[in-house]
């Protein structure tokens, strides 16, 4: 079963460390992606970023958070084994391979690429996983020798239904 307690954990930060950071760089311009870095004893927050493409158009939420992460001193960064990787969107293949070259063996995130394409008009993703990799939506191997991905919204599907009807209407 799902851990409620990290599920509870994961949609605070997005709500409040990653939304108020997004929505001031979407208000500049950039578009709605996130991401947080989480050690994984405490479950504290390491960092908090978002997109900022209007700078460098490399800068994903996830990409730009890794950037972030790896401009802290190297005394406050922690193994990225022993941290949580969290985005608030499925990570497109730019992402994945991000988060694969620096070491994190997970990751979690809240909206699907189909969620981006269908409610937020971003179908970027999804056409470069078919015209790049000929993948199909969901055909990228999400847990593999390197990482083992989680949405958000299949663990809330796997729970109990009082907790489950508690964590949807989040």
């Amino acid at each position: 079963m799902a851990d409620v307690s990290l599920i509870n954990r994961l949609l605070d930060v997005i709500e409040h460390d990653i939304v108020p950071r997004t929505a001031e760089s979407v208000a500049h311009g950039n578009k709605l992606f996130g991401a947080a870095i989480l050690r994984k004893d405490d479950r504290s927050l390491v960092l908090a970023e978002t997109n900022n493409e209007t700078e460098n158009p490399l800068w994903h939420g996830e990409v730009h958070c890794l950037k972030r992460f790896y401009e802290m001193p190297q005394a406050e960064r922690v193994d990225t084994k022993d941290a949580i990787f969290l985005a608030t969107h499925e990570p497109c293949s730019l992402c994945l391979s991000a988060i694969t070259w620096t070491g994190f063996d997970n990751f979690y995130y809240l909206f699907s690429h189909e969620d981006s394409r269908d409610s937020f008009a971003i179908p970027h993703d999804l056409k470069i996983l078919k015209e790049v990799f000929t993948l199909d939506p969901g055909g990228y191997n999400a847990e593999n020798a390197y990482w083992k991905s989680f949405s958000i919204r299949r663990l809330v599907r796997s729970l109990p239904e009082a907790e489950r009807r508690r964590l949807e209407t989040r």
